[in-house]
């Protein structure tokens, strides 16, 4: 039987591994920056350990060093700098609330008093098991309960920087908040480690993921080689090809996991922002193999239901039976919740969708 990669019993014993994982094999050959390069749909990179090994090692050292630089002693004080200012950090704060960066936080293990409750995420779970309070923030305003925050009297707030200044600004007067971006989440997990006064769980997190990463792209790329995959998600009122590089939500099949793009979505990532493509446009999509969701993210009030039936019409649509994944069975329907969010978690998760599918005949232990 193929192993599963994300154990969530493994969670809570992962917050508290001891710092033997700084030898895994991500970190076993020292890199440089020129693989930095992820990008470029013309450069080629290996897939070979060796080659992994020193690419993740880079990427390590350059996100430690970018986390490195948000912060500073100041009187005595470790001070973060982020998107709102500066925020002066109590020393190992034990009652933390979290507003939006859920995944980082229960990746981490750190010690949660309060946190956003979604039915719809595939955290809920966990944080309803572990008695984590609620705090309702309102989908569509984005408004967070104050009152539930308050009485949590949390002596640290973790905040995603999606949230607006009067959001952080309001937070700001129940206790110190940290405000980091989520997409960023491999930057993310180091700085919120550091900033609850517990950096070398960000580290050991950190080198866990990248070897999740690793056995999944040996396992991918030794199946399927240099065929091209693309992301589409299906919404209520149109179609989305997400980009190479430019969209946070699938940057890491391409960047991580060293995929090969489809020439349409390398074109469209010179529109950055603009994903919709119409119909019309559907059969110049030649990827080999295509992952597809429809609907809404769990903290969306978007109408999911009606997503799916424009998805159930599109397939009955002669121009979606052109495409060559569609003809060849080459066609992976996934958890919108999951592909949409942000968070080592919701990528360990996508990664091991992708491993199941591309590489069914490998045994991949991602839990070693």
């Amino acid at each position: 039987m193929r192993k599963r990669f994300l154990n969530w019993g493994l969670l809570a014993i992962l917050a508290v591994l001891s710092l033997a994982l700084g030898g895994c094999g991500s970190q076993a050959v020292s890199g440089n920056s020129k693989g930095a390069a992820a990008f470029d749909a013309e450069t080629l990179r290996a897939d070979t350990p060796e080659a992994i090994d020193e690419e993740l090692a880079a990427r390590f050292e350059r996100t430690k060093k970018a986390a490195d630089k948000m912060f500073a002693e100041e009187d005595g004080h470790l001070v973060i700098r982020h998107k709102y200012g500066r925020t002066v950090l109590p020393e190992r704060p034990q009652r933390i609330a979290v507003i939006g960066l859920e995944d980082t936080a229960v990746s981490l293990g750190i010690p949660i008093a309060a946190a956003h409750l979604s039915k719809n995420s595939y955290l809920y779970p966990l944080m309803k098991e572990e008695g984590i309070a609620d705090i309702p923030i309102n989908a569509e305003t984005k408004t967070i309960n104050l009152e539930a925050v308050q009485q949590v009297r949390p002596d640290l707030i973790l905040m995603r920087d999606s949230y607006d200044r009067n959001a952080y600004n309001a937070l700001a007067k129940i206790a110190p908040v940290v405000a980091l971006d989520l997409q960023k989440e491999e930057l993310t997990a180091l700085a919120a480690a550091r900033a609850v006064g517990q950096p070398e769980r960000g580290e050991e997190r950190l080198r866990a993921y990248y070897d999740v990463v690793k056995r999944a792209r040996l396992a991918i790329k030794g199946q399927i080689g240099s065929a091209t995959v693309a992301y589409l998600r299906v919404l209520q009122k149109e179609i989305r090809l997400y980009p190479y590089s430019a969209n946070a939500t699938n940057r890491f099949m391409y960047e991580l996991l060293n995929l090969r793009p489809d020439p349409m979505a390398v074109q469209l990532d010179k529109a950055k922002n603009n994903l919709a493509i119409s119909l019309e446009s559907l059969p110049d999509l030649r990827a080999d193999y295509l992952i597809l969701s429809s609907g809404y993210g769990a903290s969306s009030s978007g109408n999911s239901g009606a997503a799916r039936r424009r998805y159930e019409a599109l397939r009955e649509d002669p121009l979606w039976k052109t495409l060559p994944a569609v003809r060849e069975g080459h066609l992976l329907e996934v958890d919108g919740v999951v592909w949409n969010a942000h968070g080592l978690i919701a990528k360990e998760r996508a990664i091991e969708d992708l491993a199941d599918w591309l590489a069914p005949a490998n045994e991949i232990d991602y839990n070693q």
